[in-house]
């Protein structure tokens, strides 16, 4: 037998022996279902879960309102006292003075004056060094102030409702008692407070002019200091 017999031999028998290998363990078939979608179905139709890290992230940033949430907050002006009738008017009637009817400062008697400026520091909440240095005749911005509130403010104006007005009315017990942070509420108040409480002891009439003047000069007290 030649060699091209041999080789054509061997291929039929190789050809018959994977035609009995097919027959008996069938077509090759796709593996049985599960009842899952395949992992790639998965992956892409479900988002991984968030990390722990960007978890906390998330709830800090949802728990925690904006930064202008809190900064934009304004705080409402603080209370300012009502004006009322002088709580020491016995103390300037023991001084032998009229608590309606009031001198000028530079009218009153020395010893007066001195009784008069410890009633200045119970109205006030001071002490004598509020206005005085050393030097008790020396000039200072805060007795200018103090010369100017007694001559227009205790002798020029008085109390619609017939009380004593001194000091104290108004201040009672503290040195600065206006809230400037809100200028609407401070005119508010000063409107009622001070314009439709007081009227003028020279009959005239009596507004935000009296003190601020007719061009409305809000920082008059400065003035007063020079």
């Amino acid at each position: 037998m030649n060699k091209r017999a041999v080789f054509f031999g061997h291929g039929i028998l190789s050809a018959a022996m994977l035609a009995g290998v097919v027959v008996a363990c069938g077509p090759s078939a796709p593996p049985p279902s599960t009842g899952q979608n395949p992992p790639a179905s998965a992956s892409a139709s479900t988002p991984p879960p968030p990390s722990s890290a960007s978890a906390s992230a998330s709830a800090s940033t949802s728990a925690t309102p904006p930064a202008s949430a809190s900064t934009t907050a304004k705080a409402p002006p603080a209370p300012m006292p009502n004006v009322r009738g002088s709580q020491l008017s016995a103390d300037l009637q023991g001084m032998g003075l009229d608590p309606k009817k009031l001198p000028a400062l530079n009218k009153l008697e020395p010893a007066k004056l001195r009784k008069v400026m410890n009633a200045f520091t119970k109205a006030l909440g001071v002490q004598c060094t509020h206005c005085h240095t050393d030097d008790f005749k020396a000039p200072t911005a805060n007795k200018k102030i103090s010369v100017r509130m007694w001559n227009e403010w205790v002798v020029g104006l008085q109390s619609e409702d017939g009380s004593a007005l001194f000091c104290d009315s108004c201040h009672q017990g503290k040195a600065k008692f206006l809230d400037h942070s809100d200028k609407k509420a401070l005119g508010a108040w000063m409107k009622t407070e001070l314009v439709q409480k007081l009227k003028r002891t020279d009959k005239k009439d009596h507004s935000c002019a009296t003190c601020h003047g007719e061009d409305f000069d809000g920082d008059f007290l400065d003035k007063w200091k020079k």
